[in-house]
């Protein structure tokens, strides 16, 4: 197939059609996640006279077909086992040929490459993928991306951070990428009411930081509990707390029991759902990741006013901006890491002030609003439609 970037030049330009678009969205699963969520978004906040779209999860049920079937959106999960590739492809290749998309638009490593072999059996037009994270560890992943990079137009990269790794790392064609950032909807963190601290073990003047994400090695928790170490023994009022779970947890808690500074201020949360209302509660998030995509939890802390503390690494250098939203570290480091969570402790102010600024950015640039319009941007370049006709009739409305 050709590349994206030759596609939306040579497209051959034409009206808009009177009914709607069918496009279909793949992607893993639907349990909760960040790029399951944005997902969710996307399908939900699609311009229904110019979209017909329609869900695919190639796992099974997860908690988010609820709401994509609450907006009316057609939403399949195809059962498939993820050790058992072929049979997910078939699985896919029928449910895109009963739908006949005009474009197939995937989401994460798996559902990208069932989805390029799926649509070449289905017979779907057009396939774009979507990379959501620069990977470190794996990198047959980025093999695979590579390799089977023809058969689509190309990936949407959710960073500048993903889109240059993937050059320069995964030695992917730039002509098949394109970026289009993360987005939230702020008005959410501005109703949510905080949750008390003592609901959560700390005392209600403490200094509080709070990390949200997988408990995954990708996260670098073992240096964020080494640099927690270093701000307990500075301020013994300071106080973490961890939302999350995943491998990682029995090695976590067991290295947090056996310190006694860690164990009495070190708050494991696991699974919450209420992650406004926690944003609200702590002082900062912090984020020690070793590599990212474009963390979600930033721009939600960011919406909920709250500055940052976070490592150097893909998509959060893009959204965390020293000296006004934050301070920035190198990954794996825990004594740069440990002082500026301790910078931070010495000015509340300051700390409101980045709060605000990262508000101000969020709604500058990082609406849901603002994805939505950039990937209808795209899909309509691909199948040469005017997209100034798409831009009039949105301004209108």
């Amino acid at each position: 197939m050709q590349t994206l970037a030759r596609r939306l030049e040579t497209a051959e330009r034409q009206p808009w059609p009177d009914q709607p678009i069918p496009i279909t969205l793949v992607i893993t699963d639907l349990d909760v996640g960040g790029a399951e969520r944005a997902l969710v978004a996307l399908a939900t906040r699609l311009d229904r006279r110019r979209w017909q779209p329609s869900v695919i999860a190639i796992g099974a049920d997860g908690a988010l077909v609820e709401p994509l079937r609450a907006a009316a959106v057609e939403t399949e999960c195809l059962d498939a086992d993820r050790r058992r590739p072929l049979q997910a492809v078939r699985r896919l290749a029928r449910a895109l040929g009963d739908r006949s998309p005009r474009i197939v638009q995937s989401f994460m490593f798996h559902a990208n490459i069932a989805s390029r072999f799926a649509s070449v059996l289905a017979g779907v037009p057009w396939l774009v993928g979507g990379i959501r994270v620069a990977e470190h560890q794996k990198r047959w992943h980025l093999n695979f991306e590579r390799w089977t990079s023809g058969l689509s137009l190309g990936s949407v990269c959710v960073s500048q951070g993903v889109h240059d790794h993937l050059r320069d790392v995964g030695g992917a064609d730039p002509a098949r990428l394109t970026v289009i950032p993360n987005g939230i909807d702020p008005l959410p963190y501005d109703t949510a009411v905080a949750c008390s601290r003592e609901s959560l073990g700390v005392p209600a003047d403490a200094p509080l930081a709070l990390c949200i994400g997988r408990l995954d090695v990708q996260k670098g928790l073992p240096f964020l509990l080494d640099a927690a170490e270093r701000v307990i023994a500075a301020r013994p009022d300071w106080h973490l707390v961890m939302v999350g779970d995943g491998s990682e947890r029995d090695q976590l808690h067991q290295r947090t029991a056996e310190n006694q500074a860690l164990a009495d201020r070190v708050h494991w949360l696991g699974r919450r759902d209420d992650i406004p209302s926690l944003l609200k509660a702590a002082d900062l998030l912090v984020l020690a990741s070793l590599w990212e995509g474009m963390p979600n939890v930033i721009l939600e802390a960011m919406a909920a006013r709250r500055a940052v503390v976070a490592t150097a690494v893909e998509g959060s250098n893009e959204l965390v901006i020293p000296g006004q939203t934050g301070w920035l570290v190198p990954p794996g480091d825990p004594d740069r890491l440990g002082q500026a969570l301790l910078d931070a402790l010495t000015d509340s102010g300051r700390l409101c002030r980045y709060g605000e600024t990262g508000r101000t950015l969020v709604e500058t640039n990082y609406t849901t609003q603002r994805v939505v319009e950039s990937y209808e941007r795209l899909w309509g370049g691909i199948l040469g439609l005017d997209p100034r006709n798409l831009t009039t009739e949105n301004n209108e409305n």
